[in-house]
């Protein structure tokens, strides 16, 4: 064997890049972070082996759930003890409670990481919280039970469902001043919005359908029917495939919104709710059979399952990198 000398910094920039490649490899795979509403603790999980590698305790009963790569935090509503729990991304460690609401599920944090935004049900408020001192710095009266809330690509606005007005609520995010009233189907729940920012789409739990509508003109483009009781939505990365969970029909609807028309119905756990893509696959969180289900995003086939805690949940935005 003939050694070849290397000079010392060229040495040094080889074994950085050796480090950095391999510190993105054993990244590469997403954690989801899987509110038990029934054993009162978050379940990680690492989506490459299908396994549980923390359980967390928090506070009584959670529900929501937001992750923010940007602020190094999970938030997660527990409305049992109407506070939020934080989860520090480094060390998967509650480090700290706050008060929050009254009976507040729906959570979601800017995409900078600065904001949380939580929808107060029995308070008819949202609320906004700073990320890094967990203090209140906003809230506004909304409508009658606020439900599912997300945030606009550039963090400009913000989505809310009034699930007893039938409506969606545009705020601004920065004063949460009210933008615009939209219009949908019968006890909106969960929101979501497309990655490229174009479609926002609310599921309606009692009229069986899901509205989409164009962010740009906050029109309805269409109102297609899925399965019984829409609860979760998850976008595929090219935000060409949404993927909502029907709760009383074990199953999940595939909406191709190029077409804006369902595309498939897949037999999925029983009484799914949370659900979120990564990579081709679709994590789903069976509330009825405390465990989480790993479908192939392209098939619908059966990839992996993950026992997790008690009544799982999973509700809203359960991934970090």
């Amino acid at each position: 064997m003939r050694w070849i000398s290397c000079p010392d910094r060229v040495w040094r920039v080889a074994v950085g890049a050796l480090i950095a490649q391999t510190a993105c490899a054993a990244f590469a795979a997403p954690l989801a972070f899987i509110t038990n509403q029934g054993s009162h603790d978050v379940s990680v999980v690492d989506i490459a082996t299908s396994k549980v590698i923390r359980t967390i305790g928090v506070g009584k009963a959670p529900a929501g759930v937001a992750v923010s790569a940007a602020a190094g935090k999970a938030f997660v509503s527990t409305p049992g003890d109407n506070s939020v729990t934080v989860i520090d991304l480094g060390s998967l460690a509650a480090v700290d409670r706050f008060e929050a609401g009254q009976g507040a599920v729906g959570i979601a944090v800017s995409h900078d990481g600065r904001m949380l935004y939580l929808a107060d049900w029995y308070g008819g408020r949202v609320l906004a919280f700073d990320t890094r001192s967990h203090q209140p710095v906003a809230q506004a009266k909304v409508g009658t039970a606020p439900a599912g809330v997300t945030v606009s690509p550039d963090d400009a606005t913000l989505y809310l469902a009034n699930r007893d007005d039938n409506e969606v609520m545009a705020l601004d995010a920065r004063t949460l001043a009210i933008k615009a009233r939209i219009a949908v189907g019968e006890h909106p729940f969960a929101v979501g919005i497309t990655p490229d920012g174009r479609l926002l789409l609310a599921l309606n739990v009692l009229s069986n359908d899901v509205s989409v509508i164009e962010v740009a003109t906050r029109k309805t483009l269409a109102t297609l029917a899925v399965g019984r009781a829409p609860y979760g939505v998850a976008f595929s990365g090219d935000s060409q495939r949404a993927y909502v969970t029907n709760q009383h029909d074990e199953s999940v609807s595939v909406i191709d919104l190029a077409a804006l028309r369902l595309q498939a119905t897949w037999r999925a756990a029983e009484y799914p709710e949370g659900i979120a893509w990564a990579d081709g696959k679709l994590i789903v969180v069976s509330w009825m059979e405390d465990r989480v289900q790993v479908l192939d995003a392209i098939s619908g086939q059966a990839i992996a399952s993950v026992p997790v805690g008690g009544n799982p949940r999973g509700f809203g935005q359960m991934l970090a990198p």
